[in-house]
């Protein structure tokens, strides 16, 4: 008898291709059948097939029907049902995360002039011009005629040429892979399992064997018909996976001899902006990263791979530009607004000019991010607190040192191990972690042992079925029953500590006798090491996840046993509250600044530092740099996060005093709920960090700019640099918005433009100087040479601050506080001015 069992499916985006191509891997190797309904669409689909699990239209919230029958159903069934409802989660909150769209913003530069442009959505953001090239339009697979019919004379030979093209382009891909990583490589990988899948192996074989069809007409019809399944689909990123689907038959034809000129138009002799119908994830592969400058694509949707690989790649994309291939002319020069969603045909001076401003805006940001990358992990006082990165794989350690990490706070090992069948030997994983101290540099690198369990399983380790997996056998409560996989894990870090600064950390201890044990087996290896003849390191610093309360509780005991302990906040905090963290029902125990579960950390803290033992932090909290003062209070010594959130944290370490922060815990202790320390925290935000309305970098004197456009974008700019706003580009619309209902030029050769925004951050007063007077194009006429920008967070309660405002307002018409303005000779001296009025 099939064992079954229903499931509420949990992806956001519904099953796409990648999810799809997940679950395949995860069921291939099973002997017997797994059958997947769809119970809302009625749909049923084999699940070992991506392409049969994309037909059943599965979305966010619909209720599932598995179905598994053969030897050992029961337990592949439940493994099966923990893989999608905990581990599918976590790989696709790997992926990129896609923003929803946003509309169009006209820039204000482009109102009331001559310049032709087109409008369509913003994909990927930045600023690119260049010659455009034009690509032509393929036809769809189903405008082949010519292979649609087409008949075999032996479908024996028929089937055997079509798989030789399928082995073909797998072994293709297979080296496309080797060479790519991060986003592309996961793409490519999505496109290896619909190569690699049985539904559409089995429908064109079905084809060929019962119609008489060519490989190639078969192979036509089978993705035609998928295709159709996929575009009845009520969500957006599963149509949009019909690409994929006709990239690797494209792919799949042209191994099979069919000439679909498919790369005609695609030469590009120079850096380009490339203008397309859509453009295939292998054609963008196809590219040198220096041959493409930006996109303009008419029908790609936001979610389509190429578009989240140009996002990767950091190319300014605008797509649904309608009739772009017609509008746009190969080699005409244009300008790709990835952030507005517009693209300049042959655009003017002025138009340059204001990009121009723009790129130079760019460069300054990301100047300004790496200028806090490079921040030392310290306080404002000196206090040395380490900031780290976690990573998964050592295709990240290039990217964690560029967002200014110091170290590793945790290397995690296990995601080595999903959709491996073996596990790797000893040299694999040596060579492995050599390479990871080798490119470290000197930098600290902890290494996690295999945290297999819980939301981790691994198909290549068989864990028993259990009611409550989290609470069960998982971590080292495994390394016993499986010995060899914990040794050769721990003897090839002891022989790459050769090479670097490794340390080596535990997860899922409770009980200090785990540690002795641990630390048993490590001198069992040194010793198997030094009698080998293998060199390695004795020195090797080893601690502990604190993630379970009883080693809290008991940090003293277990603090004279390791070198020191790194909190894993998520695990902590369910384990705490008692919670699964992947229960919506009670997802409200996620309480950071719950007192009871700071008290916990400020106990076991100070017991690790009474014993002379650091503790590191590296959950995900550890990023959120509003509560970095929360940690730094409570005494944390480092810090390890996703690195892109390094600059930020770091930004916020460096304005922190120690002491300041230690009597914000201090009040947290005594509080009663999470909600109450929420009120602390803001309130201690406010006293240290909220800025004055007016700053001097809000300030410019003597500006060149020479008309109203160029104003707008220049204070735009100003405030996004200054931090005050979260997007230049949405401010400089609310503020042009403003102007279209009603000029802001007052008289007295002055403007006071102004808007309310949600990209607001905090209110701020800005102020400008003209050279020479500009025309407001207010109904006045009168030319501005003095303007005061005002800008206001969205909903924002009257505070003391806005107060103020009314007060320069009356202030402002006096003809002698104008002239004190206007006589300034620094930035300071307006603030000056300002703050006298307010």
């Amino acid at each position: 008898m099939a064992a079954e069992f229903r499931l509420e499916f949990p992806l956001p985006l519904g099953l796409h291709a990648r999810p799809a191509s997940f679950i395949q891997e995860k069921c291939q190797d099973y002997k017997g059948e797994i059958i997947w309904e769809n119970q809302r669409t009625q749909k049923k689909a084999d699940a070992k097939s991506a392409i049969s699990l994309l037909t059943t239209d599965t979305q966010k919230g619909d209720i599932c029907r598995v179905l598994v029958s053969g030897t050992g159903e029961k337990k592949f069934a439940a493994e099966l049902e923990s893989f999608l409802l905990k581990e599918l989660p976590l790989k696709e909150e790997q992926a990129l995360k896609v923003e929803p769209a946003a509309a169009a913003i006209i820039p204000g530069v482009l109102h009331g002039c001559q310049e032709m442009f087109l409008v369509g959505q913003p994909a990927s953001q930045g600023v690119a011009w260049g010659k455009a090239v034009v690509l032509k339009k393929q036809p769809g697979l189903s405008e082949l005629k010519e292979l649609m019919g087409k008949q075999a004379d032996n479908p024996e030979k028929e089937i055997e040429v079509f798989r030789q093209a399928l082995g073909s382009l797998r072994e293709e891909i297979e080296k496309e892979l080797a060479e790519k990583s991060g986003v592309e490589k996961s793409i490519l990988k999505a496109h290896q399992s619909l190569a690699s899948d049985p539904g559409l192996l089995r429908r064109v074989e079905e084809l060929i064997e019962r119609e008489k069809l060519s490989a190639a007409a078969a192979l036509v019809r089978a993705v035609s018909d998928f295709s159709e399944e996929l575009l009845r689909s009520k969500t957006q990123y599963i149509r949009e996976r019909v690409a994929d689907l006709n990239d690797v038959a494209r792919r799949l034809l042209e191994k099979l001899g069919c000439a679909l000129d498919a790369k005609k138009g695609l030469e590009v002799t120079e850096p380009s902006v490339l203008v397309a119908e859509d453009l295939l994830p292998s054609e963008f592969l196809g590219f040198q990263p220096g041959q493409i400058l930006g996109l303009v694509l008419e029908k790609a949707g936001q979610t389509s791979h190429t578009l989240i690989m140009a996002r990767g790649r950091g190319l300014p994309a605008v797509t649904g530009v309608a009739e772009a291939c017609r509008l746009l002319g190969s080699g005409e020069e244009v300008v790709v607004d990835g952030n507005r969603g517009v693209v300049i045909i042959s655009p003017g001076e002025e138009v340059r000019k204001y990009y121009e401003r723009e790129r130079e805006a760019e460069v300054t940001l990301k100047k300004i991010r790496k200028e806090k990358a490079a921040l030392p992990g310290v306080t404002a006082d000196g206090k040395r607190i380490e900031v780290a990165a976690n990573i998964g794989h050592p295709e990240e350690l290039q990217k964690a040192w560029e967002d200014g990490a110091e170290a590793v706070g945790i290397f995690r090992t296990e995601l080595l191990l999903y959709g491996k069948p073996a596990l790797p030997s000893e040299e694999e994983q040596f060579l492995l972690y050599k390479r990871v101290a080798e490119e470290a540099g000197g930098r600290p690198v902890i290494i996690r042992t295999f945290d297999i369990g819980g939301d981790k399983p691994i198909p290549c380790v068989k864990l028993p079925q259990e009611p409550n997996p989290f609470l069960g056998y998982r971590g080292i409560r495994i390394y016993r029953e499986y010995y060899e996989l914990f040794r050769s894990q721990v003897r090839a870090i002891l022989r790459a500590a050769g090479y670097g600064k490794l340390r080596l950390m535990f997860p899922m201890v409770a009980l200090v006798e785990e540690v002795r044990w641990l630390k048993d087996q490590v001198k069992i290896f040194e010793q198997e090491l030094e009698r080998e003849g293998l060199a390695f390191s004795p020195e090797i610093e080893t601690g502990i996840m604190l993630e379970i309360p009883s080693v809290a509780m008991l940090a003293d005991k277990f603090a004279p046993e390791v070198d020191f302990f790194s909190v894993g906040s998520n695990d902590l905090v369910q384990y705490f509250f008692a919670a699964d963290r992947g229960n919506p029902l009670v997802k409200y125990f996620n309480q950071p600044l719950n007192p009871a579960l700071l008290r916990l950390l400020k106990i076991a803290i100070d017991r690790a530092h009474e014993n002379g033992k650091w503790v590191g932090l590296c959950g995900e909290l550890a990023g959120d740099s509003r509560l970095t003062p929360v940690f730094v209070g409570l005494g944390f010594d480092e810090l390890s996060m996703s690195s892109g959130f390094i600059p930020e944290v770091k930004a916020v370490l460096n304005h922190l005093r120690v002491g300041d922060c230690q009597e914000l815990v201090a009040q947290t202790l005594e509080a009663s709920t999470a909600e109450e320390n929420e009120k602390l925290l803001e309130d201690y935000y406010q006293r240290q960090f909220s800025p004055e309305l007016i700053t001097p970098d809000l300030v410019i004197l003597e500006s060149d700019c020479g008309s109203k456009a160029e104003i707008l974008q220049e204070l735009a700019i100003t405030f996004e640099r200054a931090g005050r706003v979260g997007n230049r580009a949405v401010f400089e619309q609310a503020l042009w918005k403003r102007e279209q209902d009603v000029a802001t030029e007052i008289g007295f050769g002055l403007a006071i433009p102004h808007c309310q925004s949600g990209t607001v951050r905090t209110p701020s007063i800005g102020l400008m100087r003209l050279r020479k007077p500009v025309d407001w194009q207010s109904k006045e006429g009168q030319p501005v040479d003095l303007v005061i920008c005002l800008a206001i967070p969205s909903g924002e309660k009257v505070r003391p601050k806005l107060q103020l405002l009314p007060k320069l307002s009356r202030r402002l018409i006096h003809e002698e506080f104008r002239d004190s303005l206007r006589q300034a000779t620094t930035p300071g001296d307006v603030v000056a001015l300002i703050k006298s009025a307010t």
